[in-house]
This record gives C-alpha cells, structure tokens and sequence, in this order.
C-alpha cells in the first residue's frame, strides 16, 4: 500500500504537492481549491487489486477537472468507479450530471473530460479499471457515465457493500484471488447499470460471490434490528427469498441460521464485559424476545447456559491459580 499526506509538507507547498499527489495515484487532473485559506489538508492510499487499483482518498472540498488538456498530456484509458463514502460530489460527463451522495456511487471514464465538484469535505473509495475490461461488459457505456448509482437497495446495495468489503484484504493476497476480486466488483457493478445478457450469463458465479458477500456484511451490520429476517433482507437487496436461500445453498449456515449464530456471538461477548447489563438486556440487545429461548439457543451453542458461561468465565483456569500458588 501507497499513502500520500499533505502533512507531511509545508502549508504553503500543500496544495502543490496535492496536485501532483493526484497525477500519481489516479490519472491527469486540474483541481482548484474552493476554499482559499491557509494549507490544504489530503491523503491518498492506494492498493493494487489484481489490474484494478483500489485507492480511499480523502480531502478538502475542491472541483477536479479532467479537461481536453489534460487527456492529451495523459492519454490513458481506465475507467474510474467511486464509491462515496463522506460528503457529497456532483460528477459531470458527456452531458450528464448527478448529484451523488454519501452511501451512493458514479462511474467515468478517462478517454473523455469530465468534472467533479466535491463542496464540502469528502471521502471516496475509488476502483481504477481498466476500460475495455470495464466498458465490454455494459449494454450502453456512453449511458453509464456521471450516473447517480444508488448504494442502498437492490444491486447497487450489492456493489457497495462488496466494494467496501475489499478494503479489509490481507496484503499477502494471491495475485490470482485480487484478480477473482477485482472480476467480481467489475461483475457487479456493470449488473447495476445494465450489462449484456452474454455477460450476465458469464459472470453468473461472480455475481453470486459478490452477493453472498454484500448479503453477509448487511447481516453483521443489522444484528441488533430485531426486525432482521430472510424476508426483510431478500426486499432490501430487491430478490426474491428464494434467490436469497440460494446463495447460502453451499454454506454450513442457511440465512437465519448465520443471523442466529452472530447473534449468539456478540451476546457471548456482551456478556463477558466487566459492567454488562442483565442477560435479558443482552438477549433483547441482539433480537432475542423469548429470554427461555435465548437461553436453550445459547446452551446449544457454547455447551453452558448464559448464567453458566459468566460463572465460568470468572473462575481463574488451573494454570491461573498454580502461578497464584
């Protein structure tokens, strides 16, 4: 991983040295400072992800232009998909323009200008593709650009969740497995806007990775909802339940057996914590109602009731007290 930070430089060569910052890590741009004030706070860390390369970057609000110029000085052809994660941007290309908010995410592409304008401070995971990697796969490319792709429900939940599933990577990851992630991300998000039915049928088991994924990270995310159901995810990511149980056909676990078993994690660790509340807070913490049946679930889970495993948690093991002695 590559980190750039204004900190490290003087206030008054921040700003420059940004510039250059953004040549480096992404492709040709002209960014103007919207705010003229002392110094100019940005970070940029960049990783690579198979031929992709996945970069969070942080900064001041600016507007960042990617003009005729600019190709010319730095004629490269990728396609950029930027995941918002803080603020907001309005993103500009081959006359369309979005509004995208935080949670939502756009696309552009390099071979053409485009504009963004970040108004206030912001925060962006950004995937540099390779564009005929990216752009075979869309039913209509030129449609695609400046879209606001909405990162809460349906397909897009599933592009965003999975994007920012691949921050969490171990740096020793096979170049063959950044390259089955990076397939995967390119999957999902050319599903969101529209790819070719050849395509669709080819990345089918990419998809499913890439949902499977998305539908776990939203379960770990909503545990505490006692609402949190196979019905009330399969209307969130916009399938049907029967679709949902599909993705889950290949694991120990079925959908309410992994919303189940998390919980019963977090409860066991809730209730380890030296100042935990009752075992019936605990259990109505993490969407248990019925506290005789958190209990006959929790049993069968760690072998001891709940009030057993915070005894058992409190008696020092044999090594304990042979050092005490």
């Amino acid at each position: 991983m590559r980190i750039w930070t204004t900190e490290t430089q003087p206030q008054h060569l921040q700003f420059s040295y940004w510039r250059e910052v953004l040549c480096e890590a992404f492709v040709s741009l002209d960014p103007v400072r919207q705010r003229m004030e002392p110094g100019f706070a940005g970070e940029v860390c960049s990783s690579p992800l198979g031929r992709t390369m996945q970069t969070s970057v942080a900064s001041s609000a600016q507007f960042l232009n990617r003009r005729t110029e600019e190709i010319r000085r730095n004629p490269v052809e990728f396609v950029f998909v930027n995941f918002q994660l803080e603020g907001s941007c309005v993103v500009r290309q081959d006359g369309h323009e979005s509004l995208v908010k935080t949670g939502d995410f756009s696309i552009v592409d390099t071979t053409r200008p485009y504009f963004l304008d970040f108004r206030d401070d912001w925060r962006v995971l950004s995937f540099r593709v390779p564009r005929t990697q990216f752009l075979a796969r869309l039913a209509a490319p030129r449609d695609a650009m400046a879209r606001c792709l909405s990162g809460s429900h349906g397909a897009g939940l599933v592009a965003t969740r999975f994007a920012h599933s691949l921050q969490d990577l171990d740096d020793d990851l096979s170049e063959v497995s950044q390259e089955c992630l990076s397939s995967a991300l390119n999957c999902v998000v050319t599903a969101t806007l529209g790819s070719t039915p050849e395509t669709r049928e080819q990345d089918r088991s990419s998809l499913r990775l890439a949902a499977r994924s998305a539908v776990e990270g939203y379960i770990a995310d909503h545990l505490a909802d006692p609402s949190l159901s196979p019905h009330t995810i399969a209307a969130r990511f916009r399938m049907s339940r029967r679709s949902l149980y599909a993705l889950f056909e290949a694991s120990p676990l079925s959908v309410s057996g992994t919303i189940r078993t998390l919980r019963l994690e977090r409860s066991a660790h809730d209730l380890l914590q030296p100042n935990r509340p009752s075992i019936l807070e605990v259990a109505l913490r993490w969407g248990f109602s019925d506290l005789s049946h958190y209990s006959r679930l929790f049993k069968r889970r760690f072998g001891a009731s709940p009030r057993e495993f915070i005894a058992a948690s409190r008696k020092p093991d044999a090594s304990d007290a042979r050092v005490a002695g």
